[in-house]
């Protein structure tokens, strides 16, 4: 399965615990055969910029942990690099997404999941919740992949695929 992460699953790998995600949650889905993991272009720019934002407010992090982090996803074979601007309904369903949420980020990287992935990884219920009061936007999805499903949190159920009402 085609799995693109949300920005949060890669916050261990700069030294970032959060909240509802094992720190070994990577190597979990590494060592397992059957997940494919994705990640949105755009989540190394978010990465930084939370790391930022952290080290701004007095957060211990070191800098150095960050580069390393952001090195290691780049360089790591078997995370693949979905760039956002390489298809074509990117930009069309990030635009349907920004209507009802209102981080440009978090949508871009929803779209890039609509149209690489089977599934997306993502702490981000709320996103989830406003798609699931939109038909139309639930439309627009299953055109572009009929398959698609939201996997939450730690990962430890099954993803839930989303359906037209």
């Amino acid at each position: 399965m085609r799995v693109l992460l949300d920005t949060s699953y890669f916050m261990p790998l700069i030294k970032v615990q959060v909240k509802d995600i094992p720190a070994s949650i990577l190597q979990n889905l590494l060592s397992n055969p059957r997940v494919e993991i994705h990640y949105c272009d755009i989540t190394l720019f978010e990465l930084a910029a939370k790391a930022m934002h952290l080290i701004v407010s007095g957060e211990p992090i070191d800098i150095h942990d960050v580069r390393i982090g952001i090195d290691a996803i780049e360089n790591e074979t078997r995370f693949e690099r979905d760039q956002w601007t390489k298809h074509p309904y990117i930009l069309e369903l990030t635009a349907s997404f920004r209507k009802i949420h209102t981080d440009f980020i978090d949508c871009l990287i929803l779209a890039t999941a609509v149209c690489y992935a089977e599934a997306f990884a993502t702490l981000d219920n709320e996103i989830y919740q406003k798609i699931l009061k939109e038909p139309s936007i639930i439309h627009q999805i299953l055109d572009i992949n009929a398959q698609f499903q939201f996997w939450f949190g730690d990962l430890s159920k099954t993803p839930i695929m989303l359906e037209e009402s």
